[in-house]
């Protein structure tokens, strides 16, 4: 559980990194906004066989399955399970005080998030439970490491 939890941990990580990118070197209003989308629909963006994985999962070899249906997580799913994040990185459209909220906002919250999913025994963070999914390994990785 605790290899599944930091590989988690090193995913979102790596969407931050995609949203901060997309909010700084695009223009302002767009940028942000881009990265919020993809904060929120991140999941779902994946197709064929990276279904239910955003960048960062599909980098670590992870996917989000709706606990429900077994399926890989689609717009729905995406979208409620990473709303906790999400809100807070709305707030970047904002100029400069816009961005004082979301790491006012978004720092706690992704403590919040890391403690839960290191704590909880079935590794599931607020979103999770919110959403009704799990994040499990997956077959298709962006690149094999051999």
């Amino acid at each position: 559980m605790k290899s599944l939890s930091s590989k988690r941990i090193v995913a979102k990580s790596v969407d931050l990194l995609v949203f901060v990118f997309a909010a700084i070197v695009l223009p302002q209003f767009f940028g942000p906004l881009i990265g919020f989308i993809y904060t929120m629909v991140g999941d779902a963006i994946g197709v064929s066989v990276f279904r239910g994985q955003s960048f960062g999962k599909m980098v670590v070899g992870l996917k989000v399955v709706s606990r429900v249906s077994g399926q890989p997580a689609g717009l729905r799913d995406s979208i409620i399970r990473n709303a906790p994040i999400g809100v807070a990185t709305f707030f970047s459209i904002i100029p400069f005080w816009g961005w004082l909220i979301m790491v006012v906002m978004g720092v706690p919250m992704l403590l919040i998030e890391a403690f839960l999913l290191m704590r909880t025994e079935q590794g599931h963070r607020l979103g999770d439970v919110m959403a009704d999914t799990e994040v499990v390994h997956s077959d298709h990785k962006l690149w094999n490491s051999t």
